[in-house]
């Protein structure tokens, strides 16, 4: 809108006397003011013409640029513009300046704006498919369909957003919905069928335009695929997981049918489960187990596939475990699943999976033993007449007593009652600190009661079919306590290792072993194992402690 500004009226007042008489006049200036017309309203890159009316003529111009977007032609010292409008990302407005001084030097000036419409051009929608390479797709080909060829037309536009909604086909898994490109996987079908999309593109103005694009993908020579996972790899005792789930039908919906083809016999959670389970079984070497599994569509059209699990041994070591099935706090027992008590033995080792075992005889938790006879010969467990008993996991044949049902020394030559110093015969001779028992005192034997004495007569009978008995090491003996026993009479089964002598008797239940006490000076001690208390204790050879023998089969 113009605004018309006056200069300040100067009236000039002039009396002047002549000779001959007086006369008189007046003189006004004429007001400067400048007019550019009303605000303007214009399209995007056109040209736009104005002229500014001005009074009196005969003065400068200058044209200047307030604000908005920048318009060709500004700043400029004519009366008459010829702009060149900006493109604009949407509405704009701009507002410009013109100062005007006439001839007299008042200056006056006057502003317009300028309404710029947007003439934003619509996008260009180009859609192809673009994999995969070779046509038509095929079952579980990547199919991926491509609007990256379409444009702005406007000269510095682009395309800002896409966006691709199904409208007919199945219901399909898709890359992304939101980008340039739309991938999918070729399901199975099982007629010739047509997908359909409605894609829009927008432009960076917010024009949006859609289109409808359509694809036949052809039916799949199968209509059901069994997938049965991929193969894996177990150790004995773990819990193992069949999974068909990701197997494919038509519809979606699927049953399954599982069965073991080889290997150790497994029992399966559900049979009938897409999804089921089974324990890993005990085994001597590594083996392979095979399932198969059974996929049934909705029309009973089915097919099957196989997976492999390859079954590792357990590292479970040579060495019978501590019999311990409860896990303890400081003072009382608790649920091994506590994170305050971590790595008990009830939690590891060969007791931890011991209702898992598949034993060759029976015992507590993962202890394992056979009975045998006088002879060596295996008898059932269910036998109270033998002679020795086999350890099933160590291999060691143990000597079982005989009744204590004398008195000493006048005892049967292996009740459980006799006892003895620590001698032993080396491969050089006796071994340094051996003593010997007197005869007759603390055992049956007329030539002296030391366990060395004890095994020669023992060896002499070919005793449960062996002459190879020997006092056992540390780590044998120590492997036949039962922790889980603590606070009974004795720390050995009284199932497999009968006549076992009263505590009363000598105070203890000290069994010796064949290793020596390293004090330094006289290795004058070996080590015990108390069967009542699991403890072990250096002790000197010359006391008598009881004996049980070993050998190996």
């Amino acid at each position: 809108m113009g605004r018309l500004i006056h200069s300040a009226l100067s009236i000039i007042l002039a009396t002047g006397l002549v000779a001959c008489g007086g006369s008189g006049g007046d003189e006004v200036t004429e007001n400067a003011s400048i007019n550019v017309g009303a605000d303007r309203d214009a399209v995007e890159k056109s040209e736009l013409i104005i002229n500014a009316q001005v009074s009196p003529p005969g003065g400068t111009f200058r044209w200047q640029q307030l604000s908005g977007p920048a318009i060709e032609g500004l700043p400029s010292e004519e009366q008459e513009l010829a702009l060149m409008l900006p493109d604009v990302k949407g509405d704009r407005a701009a507002q410009i300046k013109v100062d005007y001084r006439a001839p007299d030097n008042t200056l006056v000036s006057d502003t317009l704006t300028i309404n710029i419409a947007s003439a934003n051009q619509l996008p260009q929608i180009a859609i192809a498919q673009i994999a995969p390479e070779q046509l038509p797709s095929q079952y579980n080909d990547v199919v991926t369909l491509s609007a990256a060829g379409s444009s702005d037309p406007d000269e510095n536009g682009f395309i800002a957003s896409y966006l691709w909604q199904q409208t007919e086909g199945p219901q399909l898994q898709f890359s992304a919905v939101d980008e340039a490109t739309l991938s999918f996987r070729h399901p199975l079908l099982d007629s010739d069928t047509t997908l359909a999309w409605t894609v829009f593109v927008s432009d960076d103005e917010g024009g949006q335009v859609s289109t409808e694009y359509s694809l036949l993908l052809n039916k799949t020579a199968q209509v059901v695929i069994a997938n049965a996972g991929e193969d894996q790899q177990a150790t004995e005792f773990d819990t193992v997981t069949l999974n068909a789930g990701n197997s494919e039908t038509v519809s979606g919906q699927f049953s399954c049918y599982w069965q073991q083809q080889s290997g150790s016999a497994v029992t399966l959670a559900s049979e009938r489960q897409c999804e089921t389970q089974f324990v890993a079984p005990d085994i001597d070497v590594a083996q392979q187990l095979s399932f198969s599994v059974r996929v049934s569509d909705d029309l009973n059209r089915s097919a099957s596939d196989e997976v492999t699990v390859s079954v590792q041994r357990r590292a479970l070591g040579l060495i019978n475990d501590t019999g311990m099935s409860a896990c303890f706090n400081n003072s009382q027992a608790i649920s091994c699943d506590s994170t305050d008590f971590q790595g008990q033995d009830a939690q590891q080792g060969r007791d931890s999976v011991a209702q898992r075992l598949d034993k060759v005889g029976k015992g507590d938790m993962a202890f394992d033993f056979t009975k045998l006879n006088e002879f060596a010969d295996e008898l059932p467990d269910s036998a109270t007449e033998f002679a020795c008993v086999r350890d099933n996991v160590t291999g060691l044949i143990w000597e079982v007593k005989q009744a204590n049902t004398h008195t000493l020394p006048n005892t049967d030559l292996r009740e459980g009652q006799n006892h003895y110093s620590w001698a032993l015969n080396g491969e050089g001779g006796v071994l340094i600190g051996s003593e010997r028992a007197p005869a007759n005192s603390s055992c049956p034997s007329n030539v002296d009661c030391s366990v060395q004495q004890y095994i020669d007569e023992v060896n002499a009978i070919d005793f449960c079919g062996g002459a190879n008995w020997r006092l056992p090491t540390y780590v044998e003996l120590l492997s036949l306590v039962d922790y889980q026993r603590h606070g009974q009479a004795h720390m050995i089964s009284p199932d497999y290792f009968i006549h076992t002598p009263s505590v009363s008797l000598l105070g203890h239940l000290n069994y010796w072993t064949s290793r020596t006490s390293v004090d330094g000076q006289s290795l004058s001690q070996a080590f015990i194992i108390d069967m009542s208390s699991g403890n072990d204790l250096a002790y000197p050879k010359d006391n008598t402690a009881y004996v049980r023998l070993v050998r190996n089969p």
